[in-house]
């Protein structure tokens, strides 16, 4: 009987799977800090904060016809400050989470449903039919100026108008055609 003898392979000096791993942890983690300050840096205050109104708008209305009740927006114009929440018979109204206004922008003054708001507060309505309330925020920039946020009544959809757009009325006897 021959023997033969197994040739053995020499110790190749390489990373073990724990050391590969560890490292690929560590880019993703890297690469996400990366691109969440890259998104911050690459927008514009007014172009986030209106997109986040918009997303928030939708989310209520959505969250209004599924819950079947009435959601809050509530504008505090002297303190510059919007909050969302729903309204209690017993409390009043219950703050569920604040939206935060960029710092370089002021909120002026907001039209619901025709009746203007300079100062106090203004309550904006979300259905649970999926109606919301008309509405017209002016908000005014260090650099930009007013511009103007308007809502849909019909789709709680959000447009932005640069400048200070008033909401126009009709007279009764007037033709509009």
């Amino acid at each position: 009987m021959q023997i033969y003898q197994v040739k053995t392979l020499k110790k190749i000096n390489g990373f073990t799977l724990l050391e590969l791993l560890l490292v690929l942890l560590l880019l993703s983690i890297l690469i996400t800090f990366a691109s969440a300050r890259w998104d911050i840096l690459s927008r514009n205050g007014k172009e986030s904060f209106l997109e986040k109104l918009s997303i928030e708008a939708s989310l209520l209305r959505e969250s209004a016809i599924s819950d079947f009740e009435k959601k809050i927006l509530r504008f505090d114009i002297t303190k510059n400050t919007i909050e969302i929440g729903i309204m209690d018979q017993i409390k009043g109204f219950s703050v569920d989470r604040n939206f935060v206004i960029p710092d370089k922008y002021i909120l002026k003054d907001v039209v619901i449903n025709g009746e203007k708001y300079a100062i106090g507060q203004a309550l904006m309505s979300f259905y649970p039919n999926g109606l919301v309330d008309r509405a017209i925020i002016h908000l005014e920039g260090e650099k930009e100026g007013f511009y103007t946020i308007i809502v849909n009544p019909l789709t709680a959809r959000i447009t932005e108008e640069h400048g200070y757009i008033e909401e126009t009325t009709f007279d009764e006897g007037s033709n509009v055609t």
